[in-house]
């Protein structure tokens, strides 16, 4: 059937027989009711009742009510005719008590109890079978029908009217049935009937693998002939010697008649009517030019033989049978074939006794089982007592053996199949996986940190049980700001606007929210756009087709419409003529607001804007201060008791709960100009352009950081012969090196002792050969100067020629030891200066690299700031097209952030640099909405599915293959219910209830409360680990600036920080409210 949103079309319910039928009894009977055309009373049948025949029963299906009501407006149902009073025609007989039997007047009875069809028009519907018995009802769903929003179940195609969908499949459906062969429809039928299969392409593969070699005679097929594929006829069938005569038949006769045994296992049907022992004569009827094999009779098997895959294929198959069978909802119910087509193949349609009881039986197994699984996993099943082999009879031990040893092959494999599915049944889950199938564990997820149950999330908010409206109210206001040109607020200052009353002072938020929403309705109908209607209206051409009961409408002291239209039809053509502007405070707009309402609203999309309009024109009438004796006629305008006023004076008065409807229905008809419309796809747009740019960027980073990759040094350990001072630079002394000395004649180190003669302190005492620097005090190699070792040629020469002391022995000794430095002086140098060069070269590649470094830490910080920027913008965009939660939990409740969405995105106040003080925030808040009764059904169907998945599929040790049935794995609803006890406790929300969590206390709890096993809570806390910094930062701004904490710090004083609502009085709060000074750009707060 055609699918509405990817879900079966709900059809119109089919009306009693009872609201067809008429009673004819005795003529007084006819009489009273003749001259009524409309169905009567029960009262009026309740006083008759005694008096008349039973009323037919209806019908215990849709499908046989149908037949019932075309039958009796065909005039087929009754088989007597009855006679009428008066006018009316001669109308059929009808005494049906069931179906299919005829009401029989008891003996003695003067008879004439008869039903007929009310004289009154009916209305049916021919593509659904609807019947309607008023003609608007009629209309509305031929109207539904005709909308663009069915799909073909078949073909995939979107956007049909029901109608078109209906043909579309009907067509697919005949070109399946002309395609399928026919000589195997009865067969592959005959197997599908009383089947007991949990999922139809379980059944279809069954029926496919016992099929898919089987042939039947003038059935066409393609044949292998030398690689060669030729299309032929089969004209005989052999089966094998074992089955039938040799003598082959045209006729089908018991050829596979095991096949459509499901029941059977496929080894055995294999073994008993092998499907390639058969052989087929074959005539080829390949057209086109003659060829070698054309006409051609030859005999082949299976193996040589295919049939087209056009015609015959598991996807085929599986259409053609779900276009064949069908069954109940009930658990185990097993698949039945189609009324008409079980008659259409001569197949029956009644289950056999036999049948019945094998049905029943394995129903009744099948339940027993799941109950002792679940016993056993609830720890409720007892264990057996056991039977000790010792005390047992000798006989009973003998029988018992007996027994075992007369066990067949095929329970050995059950036993074995069943041992497989149990051990398929107790492997662990595998995670994330669906949430209901997660349970907390008190070792695993307290050590984690997390939480049993979840944290109490309060309940009280305003406006009750329109907060809902109202949230999404202020949502539309702040998400549509650019094109509605209105700054943005805070859902605080909304919900103080809305209840503050003083007429002395009223508030600015409302006036600047009711004149932007008119002036975007006047400049739609300036720029020629047609008038805007309420989305209820959706379709209706003209305003004739939309009915309005105001005539019938009546407010306090008697006032009618006719009171309300010399004050509100002139407002409704002034409100159109001009738009409010701001220079002078938006005056007059409370006038326009009544002129809007009187040209817009009716009593089906604002019930009460009558009552608004009254209230707002009209007030009670003092009383007076002192008697009076005046006869005269009262000195007012108005009805009884009710004087005129001036609307600007009357709306702080009114209701918060009528300004809230007034500003929705604004709301629903500003949604649908044309400038909102260029926005939202503007946004769409723009949503493209970011997810663009955020590829672009993400691609530099990746680039960032592989360069940094190439700058980082590979660690390369240090030369241990060669030490390294503290600047990392080669030391160019050596410790412990003679040639870093200075040593003298006397075996004393330059320096040091001098002779006593020699105690002066110019250069000229020195030698003037020792060009080597003196060490000073303090040098790091200072102590590097010792007197050389014993054994020195030095020292010996000193020891040996000590008595002399000959000049020319000094001098000889003070030249060859000069000579020697030296040298050394020279290599040192040398080794020095290219030192100095490597060690330049590598400051001058550090310093490149630091300046890299430099560089790409700025590039990096930049990527990183204009990513969050960009998620920021992504955000904004994503919810201007749609409101959406931030994600569900485990039970399906819905959770809201409101901030950062549309006009009023986050980091426009400078958030993203973070600034102090710099929070925005609109709602401050996160939310929680209690899901609906179907959407946990759908979430425990889906745990049911996901764990029989998991269970998963298999071939036992008979090789047959097996799957758990989703029915086994369901997750009760009981269950389900005291876990959500367990849980949720007192804080459980109930279908669109709403909750509030409003301290990064309470919003950590319950994101400890979270489990990252499932996989709703898992994304949840992917999201809340993006926007954490965000939503904390608006909770602590908002209950600093409403004074419930006090701020942290001198930056945190209580005052208001955002540019767009910055008072010039003392005090700053909603009533101080004023329109930004920036102009809206983009979505985006630009000087």
């Amino acid at each position: 059937m055609p699918l509405l949103k990817r879900k079966p079309v709900l059809y119109h319910p089919l009306p009693s027989l009872a609201a067809i039928l008429q009673p004819l009894g005795s003529s007084s009977i006819a009489i009273s009711l003749a001259g009524t055309a409309a169905a009567p009373a029960e009262s009026e049948f309740a006083s008759l009742a005694p008096s008349l025949p039973p009323i037919p029963a209806d019908a215990p299906d849709e499908d046989a009510q149908l037949d019932r009501l075309l039958s009796l407006f065909k005039d087929d149902l009754g088989a007597n005719e009855a006679s009428t009073s008066g006018d009316k025609k001669k109308g059929k007989a009808v005494n049906v008590i069931v179906n299919g039997t005829g009401y029989e007047a008891p003996e003695g009875s003067a008879g004439g109890e008869e039903w007929r069809i009310w004289d009154r028009e009916c209305f049916y519907v021919e593509e659904t079978g609807e019947i309607f018995t008023d003609y608007e009802s009629y209309c509305n769903r031929l109207q539904f029908l005709s909308l663009p929003l069915y799909s073909c179940e078949v073909t995939g195609k979107s956007a049909l009217a029901y109608p078109t969908a209906l043909a579309s499949e009907q067509r697919e459906a005949r070109l399946l049935h002309t395609r399928f062969p026919s000589q195997l429809k009865r067969p592959v039928l005959s197997a599908c009937q009383f089947q007991i299969e949990g999922k139809l392409d379980a059944l279809a593969d069954k029926i496919y693998e016992r099929f898919v070699n089987r042939f039947f005679d003038e059935e066409k097929v393609f044949v292998d002939v030398d690689g060669d594929k030729y299309l032929a006829r089969i004209i005989r069938t052999f089966p094998p010697k074992t089955n039938s005569a040799s003598t082959p038949s045209k006729t089908a006769g018991p050829y596979h008649a095991l096949a459509s045994q499901l029941d059977l296992p496929n080894e055995e049907v294999i073994r008993r009517d092998d499907p390639m022992a058969y052989f087929y004569n074959v005539r080829l009827i390949e057209e086109g030019a003659p060829g070698k094999w054309e006409g051609s009779v030859m005999e082949v098997k299976a193996d040589k033989i295919s049939r087209d895959r056009i015609n015959f294929s598991r996807a085929i198959l599986k259409r053609f049978i779900r276009d064949c069978i069908h069954r109940d909802a009930a658990v185990y119910s097993p698949w039945l074939l189609k009324k008409a087509v079980a008659l259409r193949y001569n197949l029956p349609v009644e289950m056999s006794e036999e049948v019945r009881r094998h049905i029943q039986g394995y129903k009744e197994r099948q339940m027993e089982k799941r109950k002792r699984e679940r016993e056993e996993r609830l720890g409720l099943h007892a264990p057996e007592e056991a039977v000790v082999e010792e005390e047992m009879p000798a006989a009973k031990k003998k029988r018992k053996s007996v027994k075992k040893e007369g066990v067949s092959a095929a329970d050995e494999a059950a036993e074995a199949r069943r041992a497989e599915e149990e051990r398929r049944k107790k492997r662990p889950l595998k995670v994330p996986t669906e949430d209901l199938l997660v349970e907390y564990n008190a070792d695993r997820d307290a050590s984690a940190g997390r939480i049993g149950m979840r944290p109490f999330a309060s309940k009280e908010l305003p406006f009750g049980d329109q907060f809902e409206q109202f949230l999404m109210t202020w949502s539309f206001l702040n998400v549509l700001g650019a094109p509605l040109n209105l700054s943005p607020f805070t859902l605080d200052d909304f919900e103080s606007s809305l209840y503050h009353t003083d007429p002395s002072t009223p508030a600015p938020l409302l006036t600047e929210i009711h004149a932007c929403l008119l002036n975007t309705l006047v400049a739609d109908l300036s720029a020629g756009n047609e008038p805007v209607r309420p989305l209820k209206y959706t379709g209706k051409s003209t305003s004739d087709d939309i009915e309005s009961d105001t005539d019938y409408w009546e407010g306090k002291k008697g006032t009618t419409t006719e009171t309300l239209k010399p004050i509100a039809e002139p407002l409704s053509t002034l409100w159109k003529s001009r738009e409010l502007p701001a220079r002078d405070g938006r005056k007059g707009w409370q006038e326009s607001l009544v002129g809007c309402l009187w040209d817009r609203a009716t009593l089906d999309t604002l019930p009460s804007y009558l009552d608004n309009i009254l209230h707002l024109t009209f007030e009670d009438k003092p009383a007076p201060t002192r008697p009076t004796w005046s006869t005269g006629p009262a000195a007012t305008s108005g009805p009884q008791g009710l004087i005129l006023s001036r609307p600007d004076k009357r709306y702080p008065t009114l209701h918060f709960t009528h300004k809230l409807d007034i500003i929705r229905f604004l709301i629903e008809l500003a949604g649908q100009t044309a400038v909102v419309r260029d926005y939202l796809e503007e946004s769409t747009t723009k949503l493209t352009e970011v997810r663009k740019e955020q590829m672009d960027v993400k691609r530099d980073w990746k680039r960032i950081q592989a360069e940094k990759a190439e700058l980082e040094p590979k660690e390369i350990k240090p030369d241990e012969d060669e030490p390294m001072n503290g600047d990392g630079d080669l030391s160019v002394t050596v410790k412990g090196d003679p040639a870093s000395r200075s040593p003298s004649v006397r075996g004393k180190a330059n320096g040091t002792a001098r002779p006593p003669k020699s105690n002066h302190t110019n250069e000229a005492d020195e030698d003037e050969l020792d060009d080597t620097p003196t060490p000073r005090l303090g040098d790091d190699d200072v102590d590097t100067f010792s007197a050389p070792p014993a054994s020195s040629p030095i020292s010996e020469l000193d020891e040996e020629d000590e008595p002399e002391t000959s000049g020319a022995a000094r001098r000889k000794a003070m030249a060859a030891a000069a000579a020697e430095r030296s040298a050394q002086a020279v290599e040192r140098k040398v080794a020095l200066n290219k030192q100095r060069a490597v060690d330049k070269e590598k400051k001058a590649g550090s310093r490149h690299v630091t300046a890299e470094k430099k560089r790409l830490a700025d590039e990096a910080e930049a990527v990183e700031r204009r990513l969050r920027e960009l998620e920021y913008e992504f955000r904004a965009a994503i919810y201007t097209l749609r409101a959406r939660p931030l994600g569900l939990d485990r039970y399906g409740n819905k959770v809201w952030w409101m901030d950062g969405l549309g006009s009023a995105p986050l980091g426009a106040n400078g958030a993203a640099e973070g600034k102090a003080g710099a929070a925005v925030w609109g709602t401050g808040r996160v939310y929680l909405q209690g899901p609906d009764e179907g959407e946990v059904d759908m979430l425990r169907l889906a745990a049911g599915q996901a764990l029989a998945h998991h269970w998963g599929a298999g071939r036992g040790a008979d090789g047959q293959k097996w799957e758990v049935d989703p029915a086994e794995a369901e997750l009760k609803k009981e269950d389900l219910e005291q876990r959500r006890i367990r849980e949720e406790g007192d804080g459980r929300l109930g279908p669109g209830e709403w909750a509030v969590y409003d301290t990064p206390e309470a919003l950590a709890s319950f994101i400890s409360y979270l489990n990252p096993r499932g996989n709703r809570e898992l994304a949840l806390i992917k999201i809340f680990k993006q926007w954490l910094p965000d939503i904390e930062a608006g909770m602590k701004r908002r209950r600093v600036i409403t004074g419930l904490e006090e701020a942290e710090g001198e930056e945190g004083a209580a005052r208001r920080v955002i540019k767009t609502r910055k008072a010039t009085g003392e005090e700053e709060g909603w009533m101080n409210w004023k329109v930004s000074s920036l102009s809206l750009k983009d979505g985006h707060l630009a000087d």
